[in-house]
């Protein structure tokens, strides 16, 4: 399992370009920062502050453009990511193999953050 969000000192961080929320940042007790996206995972090293921040910019929302698999049952499924809270990501089933991204959305899961469930590859973590 994926260790958790820090609670001290972890801000949300805001796109200053359209205030959109796209991460938290935790400040170290050395004075540095780590970025985490919205699924609480780290994004990179203790960094300034400005680069954190950019670090979170450049993620932005398009990362659940990208093709999303979630661990059920012993397989691996593909999904698409419909919501995410602090606390857990709303999730809708789709068809293999679809030209279009085609969901079920009136089947969707909820999975709990921070999980290892969800992954950005159909088969083992390159």
């Amino acid at each position: 399992m994926p260790q958790p969000l820090p609670q001290d000192n972890t801000f949300d961080h805001r796109r200053s370009l359209d205030g959109e929320h796209v991460g938290y940042i935790h400040m170290t007790e050395a004075g540095t920062f780590i970025p985490f996206d919205l699924l609480h995972r780290r994004r990179a090293k203790p960094l300034e502050l400005e680069e954190a921040e950019e670090v979170l910019d450049d993620l932005g929302l398009a990362m659940f453009t990208e093709d999303w698999w979630l661990d059920l049952d012993g397989d691996r499924v593909p999904v698409l990511i419909q919501e995410v809270r602090r606390d857990r990501v709303t999730v809708a089933f789709t068809a293999a193999g679809a030209i279009a991204k085609a969901a079920d959305m009136s089947t969707s899961m909820e999975v709990l953050l921070p999980t290892d469930r969800l992954h950005q590859h159909e088969g083992k973590e390159p």
